[in-house]
């Protein structure tokens, strides 16, 4: 980041407006849903930013921050549980999520800065904290609002989406179909006509309840059946939370924006031609008969990271990546499943064997533990998930990388035109990285993630380079 970018969070101020508490526009049934073990892993506020460029819309500001509010009090008749909150349950000490209307919040700001101040609008900088609703740290969870959204008018008249959610409450598919039935609504578009969501969990509680994966095991260490957690056995662990009723503590101490630790937030840009190339290249090997754009860039991401790091060769390292399995169980959760439904695949080795072996051999790997994510895959992780404790690994040993190449950022058009930008802003581990469109380079994917700035350019180079 040049020091132009460095000192736009100064140079520039955000006018906050009065928070407003949204809730539905009519009534809905209240009732209580019960969360997975995917739910609970960690039920932090993740924020995204979407950035607009001024439209030639006739509305004027206000009519349209209006417009915005209507349209998500709309929304959240069929997304009841968006306007819940969490509550532990008193006789299982789990977290469920009480579907009692209190609804999201939403605050209108105004800025000084235009977008061109930001430079690169999916690069990081720390003005983009000004730009989402910052949930004040409460150690009681059931206080805290599942949904925050801030809407920021700029100089120049684009604006910002900041959308932050609980994600005990969504994952990325969950939060994607939330917020494109927010813009369609907002676009003239009636409830009526979308899809209706499934926010019970009911399929995937019986699938934990028909698993003899061994639920009941009191710590993570012991869950040797999944590969996913056998793996992270050899990755240096530490506990964050002894049990749901601690996570208000333990959150307020391990998310945030900011890193102490000298982590650096880095957006790397790959042009098309250069992703067909790697494809292409990977398959012409022999070794493999298709490669996705997934598979090539979290397996250079991967290799780039270890190398990176300069562990010692015989190290245990893991990728892992989360999998959607909506349609992976038997009965399928369906497409309109709104909880979480990602399951993570996970690859182990030693330092030597990858940074020896071949692109096209790690991407071979990483296609494998994909089609290992089956019905039983799922049940043995959920039970895997149900111990007490809950651990972060080592994120020197372990890399995760997130795939956003399928959301179609495109249909989260509020009105005034599509995102020129879209950027996540605070996550509970900043070194996972994501896998990105590149709104502003058709075909073009950006690499998001925090990583220490020692490390920066050897990762950067080690990324870019032929190995």
């Amino acid at each position: 980041m040049d020091m132009a970018m460095s000192n736009v969070k100064e140079r520039f101020k955000v006018t906050l407006g009065d928070e407003v508490i949204v809730k539905p526009c009519r009534d809905t049934t209240r009732n209580v849903l019960e969360l997975s073990g995917i739910d609970r892993i960690s039920p932090a506020i993740f924020c995204t930013l979407f950035f607009y460029r001024a439209s030639k819309s006739e509305s004027t500001v206000e009519e349209h921050r209006e417009k915005l509010q209507e349209s998500l009090e709309k929304v959240l008749v069929s997304w009841y549980s968006a306007a819940g909150r969490l509550r532990l349950n008193g006789a299982s000490g789990k977290l469920e999520i009480d579907c009692n209307g209190e609804g999201v919040t939403m605050r209108a700001a105004t800025t000084d800065a235009k977008l061109e101040d930001l430079g690169n609008l999916h690069e990081h900088n720390d003005f983009c904290n000004k730009l989402v609703h910052q949930i004040s740290d409460n150690e009681d969870l059931s206080q805290s609002p599942l949904v925050a959204v801030q809407v920021t008018r700029f100089a120049c008249g684009g604006y910002c989406v900041g959308f932050g959610f609980n994600h005990a409450l969504f994952d990325g598919f969950g939060a994607f179909s939330f917020l494109a039935s927010w813009a369609q609504i907002c676009c003239g578009k009636d409830v009526s006509e979308l899809i209706e969501p499934n926010h019970c969990r009911g399929t995937l509680m019986k699938t934990l309840a028909s698993s003899d994966s061994g639920a009941a095991a009191g710590s993570i260490y012991s869950q040797t059946h999944v590969s996913t957690i056998r793996d992270l056995c050899l990755v240096p662990m530490k506990m964050t939370a002894p049990d749901d009723s601690s996570w208000g503590s333990s959150l307020s101490q391990i998310t945030g924006p900011n890193s102490d630790d000298g982590t650096q937030f880095v957006t790397l840009c790959l042009k098309r031609e250069i992703i067909k190339d790697m494809k292409r290249t990977a398959v012409e090997s022999g070794a493999l008969s298709v490669c996705s754009t997934f598979d090539v860039l979290s397996a250079r991401v991967w290799k780039a990271r270890v190398r990176a790091f300069k562990l010692h060769p015989t190290t245990s390292i893991c990728l892992q990546f989360p999998v959607n399995a909506r349609n992976r169980t038997n009965p399928a959760l369906g497409e309109n499943f709104t909880g979480n439904a990602f399951v993570l695949a996970s690859i182990m080795c030693t330092v030597t064997e990858l940074v020896e072996e071949p692109l096209e051999h790690t991407i071979a790997r990483i296609q494998s533990a994909k089609r290992s994510i089956s019905d039983e895959y799922v049940k043995a992780y959920l039970g895997a998930l149900e111990c007490r404790e809950k651990f972060l690994p080592s994120m020197r040993e372990l890399t995760i990388v997130s795939d956003w190449t399928k959301f179609c950022f495109h249909e989260i058009d509020f009105g005034e035109g599509r995102p020129a930008a879209v950027s996540p802003v605070s996550t509970t581990v900043p070194e996972v990285a994501y896998l990105m469109p590149d709104l502003g380079e058709e075909g073009g994917m950006l690499v998001r993630l925090g990583i220490e700035g020692q490390y920066l350019q050897e990762f950067i180079n080690n990324l870019y380079g032929n190995r």
